[in-house]
């Protein structure tokens, strides 16, 4: 989304959290999403209070789960960013995967409780009121879910932890869910049914992002290939290495925010064990460079391709 890659405020992010650990990275972003949460549901209280919007109620609800999800979130990537320890041989990141599934249990009961809301003010419609100050507390809402909503993308496409992602899924439903509810506190006086009508709409798109989060989930749970230009990018760069007549065999996978490659190379059978030690030294070291957060192992083999 363009709205959330704006270059002046990337250079600041960029010059701000340099050479920040990306596990740091994630949990700084997740401690944002709760206290904005947090934030939030106060000021959506205080709204629904005054108004009686189903839209808004609905919101808040949302707003009530996000705050929550936020929360186990941080604690799912403490675990996941623990190393390797005698029952866990490969490490933790896997738990961000596990953690991704009950987000997405929990973005689809937030679609089934904004649905429900809708259907029963539909059958016992009541009229919004103060509708002034519902909408500007609606776009104070607005300003706090966009500042976070920029930050965790930023983080996501700098780690690409799939907490971070997930989380952000919530955010980008709350987003459109503020202008959703605006629109239909603001309309309301005039046609009474379109808090219902936004109320659905928004449904069905939290319903969308539970599916997005859950297929993320089953890639990384299911150890899923890297993407193929990913894939080429990684043979080029093992192929250009001196000595490399080849690959024999390349895998890839992710796990949370760390990516896993292992590749057989070809080398020439007549050169020494140690000189082909060396070469896979040099093309391990190659394909860690690009990437922030990887774990390689190359093993050469002597022979023709």
């Amino acid at each position: 989304m363009q709205f959330l890659d704006i270059k002046l405020f990337n250079g600041i992010l960029d010059s701000r959290f340099k050479g920040y650990p990306h596990a740091k990275l994630a949990k700084y972003s997740v401690l944002l999403a709760v206290a904005t949460s947090i934030f939030l549901v106060l000021i959506k209280i205080m709204a629904w209070m005054v108004t009686n919007s189903i839209s808004l109620q609905a919101s808040m609800n949302d707003s009530f789960l996000d705050a929550f999800s936020s929360f186990v979130a941080y604690h799912a990537l403490k675990y996941s960013s623990v190393r390797f320890d005698r029952e866990h041989n490969f490490g933790h990141e896997k738990a961000e995967g596990i953690f991704a599934i009950f987000q997405c249990l929990l973005v689809m009961y937030s679609g089934y409780v904004i649905c429900r809301e809708a259907y029963e003010f539909f059958i016992n419609p009541e009229p919004v009121a103060n509708t002034a100050v519902g909408i500007s507390i609606m776009i104070v809402s607005c300003v706090a879910v966009y500042q976070l909503l920029y930050f965790q993308n930023y983080v996501a496409r700098k780690t690409e932890s799939l907490v971070v992602k997930g989380d952000s899924l919530h955010y980008i439903s709350d987003f459109f869910m503020n202008i959703c509810v605006m629109i239909s506190i603001f309309l309301s006086k005039y046609f009474i049914y379109v808090d219902v009508v936004c109320g659905v709409t928004v449904g069905g798109y939290v319903f969308y992002n539970a599916f997005l989060i859950l297929r993320s989930a089953l890639r990384d749970l299911m150890d899923e290939a890297l993407p193929i230009n990913v894939q080429n990018k990684i043979k080029k760069t093992i192929i250009s290495v001196d000595g490399v007549k080849g690959i024999k065999i390349l895998k890839t996978r992710s796990a949370g925010m760390k990516k896993h490659i292992e590749s057989r190379i070809i080398v020439d059978k007549r050169i020494s064990a140690k000189k082909a030690c060396n070469i896979a030294n040099t093309v391990e070291y190659a394909v860690t460079k690009l990437f922030d957060n990887v774990d390689v192992i190359i093993k050469p083999e002597t022979g023709e391709k």
